[in-house]
């Protein structure tokens, strides 16, 4: 009966797995199309799945004067304090991520980030010389959390503070969805931690996390395999919904329609393969200059449609960073690649319709080429 009750403790973890299990799956079949931030996303599911067999082990483990069982309940407690604030750590680095854009700079601050697990790893370390100093298994196989149990658990909200607020000091890359995904990781997991260690019996901390990470899964993680093939970008039924809801939103947006300039010269000439690799090239161009709230698509064929999230007119300063690195690139390559832009400020003073807005950068799109021709 013993063994039952303790299987009960577990329910919701068990079911955190199967919920996780499903995400993770479901983001490796897509393996072909996954963003870095999709990688950090699958990361941070596994994570939360180890210490969530960790955290079972030592429930199932964890009956009173079962002798045999108590060095195996003592080690599963290892594993878990070892472990149970890695999903913290890989959870900032992935909102570290989608709030700074740049995967270098992301792979130097994990180190950084790890700063939860050194000190629980440090604390494991010390309790097998100071037992009960993190938490003691007694004779009768009884499990007692130590002191350390609690530093480690304020550390980690006031380092986790401390990350979150830095990320909102960069306001100008923080917008929508991204302000969403920032509190859910956070808000979520601290309330279940904190009520898991004011309670003893409930076991909310990974429940509440994987809340958090499905909320972010439909947030952000569905929209990136969704992407065009051969560009990586959004598609265009995903612009078109993205204008639906910005034109009902009262936030105002940039608009920019986007052709390559003498592309079928350079398909003719080079060949489709290096077509293509143009193709590609603009893309990473065009997402180098936006942030990750921004919205890039390919339109169709040669052409792209960029949505700038920002309250002020800051087309004219993208445009002209684009136009500065294709100069760039263009010569190290035996053609030239210019864009033509087609941009509209909404602020919302004139009403649009989707295709009415497609049709009007479009417009514009061409009398910029036009002008670029004389």
């Amino acid at each position: 009966m013993y063994y039952i009750y303790n299987i009960n403790y577990c329910d919701l973890l068990i079911f955190s797995i199967f919920v996780n299990t499903i995400m993770y799956v479901f983001l490796y079949k897509q393996k072909s199309r996954q963003s870095y931030s999709t990688k950090l996303f699958r990361w941070l599911i596994l994570s939360t799945m180890w210490v969530a067999v960790f955290e079972i082990l030592g429930w199932l483990v964890a009956v009173p004067n079962a002798d045999t069982l108590r060095p195996f309940h003592y080690l599963s407690n290892v594993l878990f304090f070892s472990f149970n604030t890695l999903p913290a750590a890989l959870g900032l680095r992935y909102l570290d991520y989608i709030v700074f854009v740049c995967e270098e700079k992301n792979k130097k601050r994990f180190l950084f980030y790890l700063a939860p697990v050194y000190l629980n790893i440090g604390f494991v370390i010390c309790n097998i010389f100071f037992d009960g100093f993190l938490f003691s298994v007694d004779a009768a196989n009884v499990y007692h959390r130590g002191i350390a149990a609690y530093i480690e658990n304020g550390f980690t909200f006031l380092f986790a503070a401390i990350v979150v607020l830095s990320l909102f000091r960069n306001k100008q890359m923080i917008t929508g969805r991204i302000t969403q995904v920032i509190l859910t990781l956070t808000l979520l997991p601290v309330a279940g931690v904190l009520l898991q260690t004011l309670f003893y019996g409930l076991s909310l901390s990974i429940p509440a996390y994987t809340l958090a990470m499905f909320i972010s899964f439909l947030l952000m993680e569905k929209d990136e395999l969704l992407k065009d093939p051969l560009t990586m970008l959004n598609s265009r039924v995903q612009m078109e919904n993205r204008l639906q809801y910005k034109l009902k939103s009262p936030e105002p947006f940039t608009a920019i329609m986007i052709d390559v300039n003498d592309f079928k010269i350079i398909n003719d000439i080079y060949g489709h393969t290096v077509g293509d690799q143009v193709l590609k090239d603009v893309s990473r161009i065009l997402l180098s200059g936006a942030n990750f709230e921004d919205f890039v698509c390919r339109f169709g064929g040669d052409e792209f449609f960029v949505i700038l999230e920002s309250a002020e007119n800051i087309g004219f300063s993208y445009i002209k960073r684009i136009d500065q690195v294709l100069l760039e690139y263009s010569s190290s390559k035996p053609y030239l690649t210019t864009l033509s832009y087609g941009l509209l400020y909404v602020d919302h003073s004139i009403e649009y319709g989707v295709e009415e807005l497609v049709q009007i950068t479009d417009q514009l799109m061409y009398k910029d080429k036009i002008s670029r021709k004389h």
